[in-house]
C-alpha cells in the first residue's frame, strides 16, 4: 500500500509545481497594445463610435495595424488576470535560488500600458546588493514578461525600515541579465543596466527613503 502511494503523492507534487508558475500567453509589446485598447474604450469619442470601427481607429492613432492589435486584444482578453498570473509567477520563482525566505513585496502594476514589476528583499550582507538587485530583475522579467519596468529594492534585514538599496531597470535591460552569472558580473557588467541606483555600501544616502521607489526613469 505504502509502496503504490507513493508514486501519486510524487505526481501529485509534481503537477502542484507544474501550475504554480503560469505562462502569459501576451509579450510586453502585446501587453501594451491590449491596455492601450482597453484604455481608449474609456475615451468619449471611442466610445461614441460604432463598435466595428472602433479597432481600426484605436490602431490608427497609436500607429499600429488593426490586424496586429487585434489578434493582441484577442491574446489579451484569453489570458485572464494577467496581474495575478504574474503576482504568482514571482511568488514561485522566488520561493527558490539566493533570495528565498528573504523576499517582502512581490506586486505587479497592469493598471497602465506600461506595466511595472516590483521586488523587495531584506538584505542581509552590503557586499551581495548589486548580486541580489541583479538576481532579482532577471528573475521578475521571466516571471512577468509583460512588465516594461522591474522597481527593485532592499531593506536591511537587522533594521528593517533601513533602506540600503533601491533602483530601476527596464525589461529589456534585465533579460540582458542572466541569473546564473550574478556572481560572476553583477559589480562589473549587470548593476550598470540598472537607473536611478541608490546603494548604501557605496555611500548613497538612503535616509530619507521610504514606500515605494518610483517607477519612472
Amino acid at each position: 500500500m505504502r509502496a503504490s502511494s507513493f508514486p501519486v503523492l510524487a505526481l501529485l507534487l509534481v503537477s502542484s509545481l507544474a501550475r504554480a508558475a503560469e505562462p502569459l500567453a501576451l509579450s510586453e509589446d502585446e501587453f501594451k497594445m491590449y491596455q492601450h485598447y482597453k484604455l481608449a474604450l474609456a475615451d468619449a469619442r471611442v466610445q461614441a463610435m460604432k463598435p466595428e470601427a472602433r479597432v481600426a481607429a484605436i490602431a490608427k492613432d497609436v500607429g499600429l495595424k488593426p490586424k496586429d492589435l487585434q489578434k493582441a486584444i484577442e491574446k489579451g482578453e484569453g489570458a485572464g488576470d494577467l496581474k495575478a498570473i504574474c503576482e504568482a509567477n514571482l511568488k514561485e520563482a522566488f520561493a527558490r535560488g539566493d533570495l528565498a525566505g528573504r523576499v517582502g513585496r512581490l506586486e505587479v502594476d497592469t493598471s497602465a500600458a506600461h506595466a511595472v514589476a516590483y521586488v523587495q528583499w531584506l538584505n542581509e550582507e552590503p557586499k551581495a546588493l548589486a548580486i541580489e538587485a541583479s538576481f532579482a530583475a532577471a528573475r521578475a522579467v521571466e516571471a512577468c514578461p509583460i512588465a516594461s519596468t522591474v522597481t527593485v529594492w532592499a531593506q536591511d534585514k537587522a533594521a528593517p525600515k533601513t533602506r540600503v538599496f533601491q533602483a530601476l531597470i527596464s525589461a529589456s535591460s534585465a533579460r540582458r541579465i542572466k541569473a546564473d552569472k550574478v556572481k560572476d558580473y553583477a559589480e562589473t557588467r549587470y548593476l550598470k543596466l540598472f537607473e536611478k541606483v541608490k546603494n548604501a555600501a557605496n555611500g548613497d544616502d538612503l535616509s530619507g527613503a521610504d514606500g515605494t521607489p518610483t517607477a519612472q526613469p
